[in-house]
């Protein structure tokens, strides 16, 4: 863990901005892979336990 504390330590000396900037690049990827992770592994144990998916253009309207 010792090229972690680098990376720690050049992060930390940058201005403020470029801290953001930085960690945005490199965390808003991250997340946006788990959440596609997640969500398709929901989609996978719901279709196995026979649950019904429903997706954003697949709403059912109350009439």
């Amino acid at each position: 863990m010792s090229w972690w504390d680098g990376v720690e330590l050049w992060l930390v000396g940058l201005p403020f901005a470029l801290q953001v900037a930085v960690t945005m690049v490199v965390v808003l990827p991250l997340c946006a892979g788990a959440a596609i992770v997640v969500d398709r592994g929901v989609e996978v144990v719901s279709a196995l336990l026979g649950g019904r998916t429903r997706r954003s253009g697949d709403e059912q309207r109350d009439e």
